[in-house]
C-alpha cells in the first residue's frame, strides 16, 4: 500500500515538474527579434535579397524568480531560417518585405529526456519595413518594421516541447542608428509583441495566453575597414507572462542577454559569425549558449 501511494506520488510529482517545464519553455521560446549589424541601414531600392542563418543554442537549467530549480532540463535547438525580400521605394522612402521559413529540431535531455523530439518547419514570419529617414553621408538611419508570424510549424498537443506555437504573432519595432565616431556606429532598439491565444494546449487543449513581450537593444559597431566589422550588443527581455485557461502563472521575462558579432562584407555576400548568452535569467530556461552562422546577398 505505501510503495503504491509513493509511486503514485511520484508520478504526480513528476507530471507536475513536466507541467513547470512547459511554462518556462513558453517564455523561453518567446525569444525578442534581435537586431544584426548593418540591419538598421536603409538597403538600396529594387533589389532582392536573400539570407540563410543556422542557429544552435543551449539551454541548461530553469529559473522561477530569481531562483534556479532542481531539477535541471535540457534544450538543444538547431535551426536554419530562410529568408528571402525585395527592397522598393513607397511615397519617397525606402522600404523592404521578406519572408522567412524556420526549419529545425528542438531535443529535450536533461530532466526533460522523456520528452520527444520536435523536428521539422517552424512558424513563418512576414514582415515590412519602412525608413521615415535615411542619410549615408552621415550614417544616420531611422527604421520601423512589422513582423506577423503565422502558425504554420509544427505543433502537438500531446508534446510539451514544439518548434509552432499553434498561435498568430504580432511585432512592432522602432530602431536608430547613427555615427558616433569615424569608424564607430551606434545602434538602439526597442520593439513589443503580441501574441494571440493556443487554444490547444496541452493533452487537455486548455486555453494558452500571453502578454506582451518588450525588448530593448543597444550596441556599437566598430568598422575595422571596409570588409570586417565587428559589434556587441546588450538586450534587455521582460514581459511575456503566461496564463492558462485565465489562471496567472506569474512567470514574467526580466532577462539579460548579449550578442557578440564579426562581419566580413564581400562582394560574394556578407558572411556574419555571433556568439551570446544570457547574463542573468530571472525566469524560464537559462540560455547557456548561442552561436549563429549568417549568410546574406543582394542581386
Amino acid at each position: 500500500m505505501n510503495r503504491g501511494k509513493t509511486q503514485k506520488n511520484a508520478r504526480h510529482q513528476i507530471a507536475g515538474t513536466l507541467a513547470v517545464l512547459a511554462m518556462l519553455f513558453v517564455s523561453f521560446s518567446s525569444h525578442a527579434l534581435d537586431l544584426n549589424p548593418f540591419d538598421v541601414v536603409a538597403p538600396t531600392p529594387d533589389r532582392n535579397f536573400f539570407s540563410a542563418s543556422f542557429i544552435h543554442s543551449e539551454a541548461r537549467g530553469t529559473y522561477a524568480n530569481g531562483n534556479k530549480s532542481a531539477a535541471t532540463p535540457t534544450l538543444s535547438n538547431n535551426q536554419l531560417q530562410l529568408r528571402l525580400g525585395r527592397s522598393y521605394r513607397v511615397g519617397g522612402y525606402t522600404g523592404l518585405s521578406f519572408i522567412q521559413l524556420p526549419v529545425g529540431e528542438l531535443r529535450p535531455g536533461g530532466a526533460a529526456s522523456s520528452q520527444p523530439t520536435s523536428s521539422g518547419l517552424g512558424d513563418l514570419t512576414l514582415a515590412t519595413a519602412l525608413w521615415p529617414y535615411a542619410n549615408r553621408e552621415t550614417r544616420t538611419y531611422l527604421g520601423v518594421a512589422a513582423y506577423l508570424t503565422l502558425p504554420t510549424g509544427n505543433y502537438s498537443n500531446q508534446q510539451l516541447f514544439n518548434l509552432g506555437a499553434k498561435r498568430v504573432a504580432g511585432d512592432l519595432q522602432v530602431a536608430y542608428q547613427t555615427a558616433l565616431f569615424k569608424n564607430v556606429d551606434g545602434m538602439i532598439g526597442v520593439d513589443a509583441m503580441w501574441f494571440g491565444p493556443n487554444n490547444q494546449f496541452g493533452a487537455r487543449n486548455a486555453q494558452l495566453r500571453q502578454k506582451p513581450l518588450y525588448t530593448a537593444q543597444i550596441g556599437p559597431i566598430y568598422r575595422i575597414n571596409q570588409t570586417f566589422s565587428l559589434a556587441a550588443t546588450y538586450l534587455y527581455v521582460w514581459g511575456a507572462e503566461t496564463s492558462i485557461n485565465g489562471r496567472n502563472n506569474n512567470n514574467a521575462l526580466q532577462n539579460h542577454r548579449y550578442l557578440l558579432s564579426a562581419v566580413a562584407t564581400t562582394r560574394q555576400g556578407r558572411f556574419m559569425l555571433q556568439y551570446g548568452t544570457n547574463l542573468d535569467t530571472q525566469f524560464g530556461f537559462e540560455e547557456t549558449q548561442r552561436v549563429i552562422l549568417r549568410y546574406a546577398v543582394a542581386f
